[in-house]
Order: C-alpha cells, then structure tokens, then sequence
C-alpha cells in the first residue's frame, strides 16, 4: 500500500503551461513624405547648376536645404544632402582665374601664373577670366561708366589690348572666355537688367550677345559645340543660339510655358546647362521654382518637367 501512495503522487497532473507573452505589433513608420520645393519669399536664382541625360541638379538661392535632383523622365524630385557641382560653361574648362583681391592669378590645371603686377592695384572687386592663352580684367570706373577691359597674354603677361565695354546704361560688368571669344555682360548696376557684348582679343567688338535688345541679366549661357553657345534671356524663357566666332544669332527659341500661367519669370534667376544628346535644360526661378524646360536644339521642341512644390 505504501508503494501505491507513492506511485500515485508521482502520477499526478502535468504543471500548467506558462501563459503566452504577448508581444504588440507597432504600426509600420509611415513612408517620408515626398520631396517637395518652398518656393522663397525673396529673390532666389537657380545656383550650382548641372545636367545630364536623365537628370538636373541645382538649389534654389543660397538656402543650404534647397537643393535637389528632378529626374527628367519621371518628374520625381530629391533632395540633396550636400551641394552639387556646377556643371561648367564650357566644354573645355580647365583654364580659371583666381582672384583674391589684389592678387590675380590665372590657372590651367593646377599650374598658376600670376597677373598681379599688371593690374592695377587695389581694383576691387576684381572680374576676370581666362582661357588659359589670353586673360581679360575688367578695371576702371564701371559705375561711372569709364570701366574698360585689359587683354593679357598668359605666357608673356604683354598688355594685348585695352577697350571700354559700357553701353549706355548698362555700365557695371561680369566677364567670361568662351573659347577665344571674350564676353562682357554689363548691367545697370543697381537694376535687374544687362545686355551683353562679344569681343576679339584685340577688342574688336564682334556682336551684340542674342541680337538687338536681348536681356543677359544673371549672365547664364552654356557651349553647344566648339564655336557655337546657348545665351538665356534674362526672364528665362527665349535662348539664342550664337556663333561666338562670326556673331551670327543661328536660332531663337521661345519657352514661355515654362512659367505658364506668367509668361517670364523673374530677370536673372533662371539657369541654362546642357542635357546631352543636342538637349538642353532651363532650370526655371520664380515662379516655376526648380522646373525644367527640357529644349530639343535641332527642332525647337520644349518638354516642360514640373517640380511639385510645397504647399
């Protein structure tokens, strides 16, 4: 009997299981929100600009959060974490000056030779540019309308030439290279408004840049082919297509639907770079605000890509 007992407490009912944890589900992040454009409450231009076959790059002024990428294809914008680089002007871009107020220096690569003992001293601030045989420095009075531009051979640092550049109003100067081509674009000073001219090295004047009363404020324009360059009109919606050599304008085309329902946006804010395959890009200020005119050179065709913007 006693052994009985005792199987019979070793028989007796399993423990009970321990209850189950509950283990609670938190709902999925929610997706980020897509990118989207604060248009500015001042004047803001297109900067740091640049273009490819399938996407533009910019920011919009000098707001370190506003810049982005629009795909071309699918309108879809990014915004950047770090600030991209400027597609450049030319096709060959490997001549640059450096300016550090008094000193000049012009650059191919990373070889410098310094222009400083030529120019006059203490001119501030200093414009000029190269393209790497000859370098152009804009001095003088520009405001008062005496400003000039002095041509130096690179290699000799020899005075090439000396012409004055203001066109009636439009006194106060920026100067670029565009291959052996100088270009001045002279603007009111204190108005958002230029035009802008085409010279020799000598100082021969070549052309009026884009023809009679075409605007150059903000100064935008990219290489098409080696004698040929795409200027954008200051209101961002006309391009003309300029032999730099000759002077002849070859082509306009007009892209006012890139502002649509306005028919121009603000002077000087709008950027021009190349797309690749004969296309170019019209990176739109406001109000299209980071919009992209996509121009077929050949044809004429414009493609507008809208960037959504904030609401």
């Amino acid at each position: 009997m006693r052994w009985l007992v005792v199987l019979l407490a070793a028989c007796g009912s399993a423990p009970k299981p321990p209850a189950p944890v509950v283990v609670e589900k938190k709902p999925p992040p929610p997706p980020p929100k897509p990118a989207c454009i604060t248009p500015p409450e001042e004047l803001a231009s297109i900067t740091h600009a640049s273009g490819g076959t399938a996407s533009v790059q910019y920011c919009i002024g000098t707001a370190v959060d506003q810049c982005f990428a629009l795909e071309l294809g699918s309108g879809k914008l990014t915004k950047l974490s770090t600030t991209p680089a400027a597609q450049p002007a030319g096709l060959d871009a490997n001549a640059h000056v450096e300016t550090t107020n008094p000193e000049l220096k012009v650059c191919t690569g990373d070889a410098c030779k310094t222009l400083t003992p030529q120019i006059w001293p203490g001119a501030a601030p200093l414009h000029a540019a190269t393209n790497g045989q000859v370098a152009v420095v804009l001095l003088g009075d520009a405001e008062g309308g005496r400003g000039y531009a002095d041509v130096y051979g690179v290699t000799t640092g020899k005075k090439l030439a000396t012409f004055r550049y203001a066109q009636g109003d439009f006194k106060c100067g920026e100067v670029a290279m565009l291959g052996d081509t100088i270009y001045i674009g002279a603007s009111t000073c204190q108005g958002p408004s230029g035009r802008a001219a085409l010279f020799t090295a000598k100082g021969r004047k070549i052309a009026a840049v884009g023809g009679r009363d075409f605007g150059t404020y903000g100064n935008s324009f990219t290489q098409v082919d080696p004698t040929t360059w795409a200027f954008l009109q200051e209101n961002g919606n006309k391009i003309a297509l300029q032999d730099v050599v000759k002077g002849k304008v070859m082509k306009t085309i007009a892209i006012p639907q890139l502002f649509d329902p306005a028919a121009m946006g603000n002077p000087g804010e709008s950027a021009i770079v190349r797309l690749g395959a004969g296309k170019l890009g019209v990176i739109g200020g406001t109000p299209a605000n980071g919009s992209v005119a996509v121009v077929d050179v050949a044809s004429g065709a414009v493609t507008v890509v809208r960037a959504p913007l904030c609401h």
